[in-house]
């Protein structure tokens, strides 16, 4: 039978019908079949060197950012193609003010970032304090439960403070910070959110700066790992060693803060943000994070919080993304 005797053979409805499906189907638009794209932004840390001589050297743990990234690519679900960019503060927030498709990990959420961005709350992570170095605690002006003053500090101009540019400290804090005097603090800008202010502090560039408890822990750990022998692999500022830098509570910022994932707020931004929410929010995910925070803080930090931080991850739920 030839061809025209097959299309005869059926009633023309039918034949229509199945010539508009397969237009259909050969012309449907390629989004119904694209793979989404994700970049996952986090800072960048510093890495150590593997024990084999000359091989290259390999990142170490990045945080709090790169378990929550290895977590949602591999948990994620739908066909997507998972991305991760190290930069700087400055230039992962404009990417999402600028609704690229890309998600923050680990930002404090405030009201201003809300306003450009959809956010899931991750963790609840102890107040920053003020990192010294030893030999500048004498300088530095205290209250008698031995919280720092950072208005005195200010006042006193004995002590020179750094801090890095376009991060938020919270929201209490940051409005302190605002209405510092002139020359008070000089603001860098860093490849990441903290780790290289640590070594401004500890050779001296500066002599103080703010900063997470467990940030300084976990820079002390690695960069003893470094000096144990593997230091011909590391990075510049993983050399400098952070042993004499003490952490000291800021007096009137006692209150943990709330640090979570933020992706452009646009379409794209709430599609994403609600699968961050489906991937987080499972009883499982829910224990690995709770778990791999832990780990990272101090016993001390663990005692005061440790209570406050279950309670976030286990009985209130977290605040989701894109809203409604």
């Amino acid at each position: 039978m030839n061809r025209r005797s097959l299309l005869s053979s059926f009633p023309s409805t039918t034949v229509a019908l199945s010539i508009a499906g397969a237009l259909c189907a050969l012309f449907a638009p390629a989004t119904t079949w694209a793979v989404d794209k994700i970049v996952w932004l986090m800072p960048e840390l510093d890495t150590v060197a593997p024990p084999s001589p000359g091989a290259a050297s390999v990142p170490v743990r990045r945080g709090l950012a790169q378990p929550l990234s290895d977590y949602l690519t591999a948990n994620w679900g739908t066909p997507a193609k998972h991305e991760v960019l190290i930069a700087n503060v400055k230039r992962s927030w404009r990417m999402v003010e600028d609704g690229e498709q890309a998600c923050h990990l680990g930002v404090l959420r405030t009201p201003e970032r809300e306003a450009v961005a959809y956010f899931f709350d991750t963790h609840l992570i102890p107040p920053h304090q003020l990192m010294v170095r030893r030999d500048a605690l004498a300088k530095l002006p205290r209250h008698t439960d031995g919280d720092a003053d950072l208005e005195k500090i200010w006042a006193e101009k004995q002590l020179r403070g750094a801090i890095v540019a376009g991060r938020s400290y919270g929201r209490a804090l940051d409005a302190l910070l605002a209405r510092r005097p002139p020359g008070a603090i000089e603001e860098y800008t860093t490849s990441d959110f903290g780790g290289n202010m640590l070594s401004m502090i500890a050779i001296g560039r500066a002599d103080y700066t703010i900063e997470f408890d467990f940030v300084l822990a976990n820079q002390q750990e690695l960069r003893a790992t470094v000096a144990a022998g593997s230091a011909g692999g590391a990075s510049g500022n993983a050399k400098v060693s952070t042993a004499d830098l003490v952490s000291v509570p800021i007096e009137g910022f006692s209150s943990p803060v709330i640090s979570g994932i933020a992706c452009p707020r646009n379409a794209w931004g709430k599609r994403t943000i609600e699968q961050v929410e489906r991937v987080l929010s499972t009883p499982q995910a829910r224990q690995f994070m709770r778990d791999e925070f832990i780990s990272h803080l101090s016993p001390e930090a663990q005692a005061r919080y440790g209570s406050r931080i279950d309670a976030f991850y286990f009985y209130a739920k977290p605040a989701g993304g894109a809203p409604k």
